[in-house]
């Protein structure tokens, strides 16, 4: 499923003034996060990847782009249906 979480969600979480919609959201986000940090862990390792670069690669696979730009991951390189592209070379 693709899901897109409205900013304003991410403020509340940090936001004092209303604890308990601040912990309600703060319990959420904890649940609908998981899910891409535990598949992220898994494509760092499947794939040689750092923790960050994982986590860039796995937004990318989950918003099913077709290609990545970026000079970190090897040009040409694909990951799951996503074509690493370097635009500096």
């Amino acid at each position: 499923m693709r899901v897109f979480i409205d900013t304003n969600l991410w403020a509340y979480r940090l936001d004092r003034r209303d604890p308990d919609k601040s912990e309600q959201v703060r319990s959420w986000l904890a649940d609908v996060v998981a899910d891409l940090i535990l598949d992220a862990h898994q494509l760092a390792i499947r794939e040689q990847l750092n923790w960050f670069d994982a986590l860039i690669a796995e937004a990318a696979i989950r918003s099913r782009c077709a290609r990545l730009f970026s000079e970190d991951f090897g040009h040409g390189r694909r990951i799951d249906a996503v074509e690493v592209v370097n635009p500096l070379r």
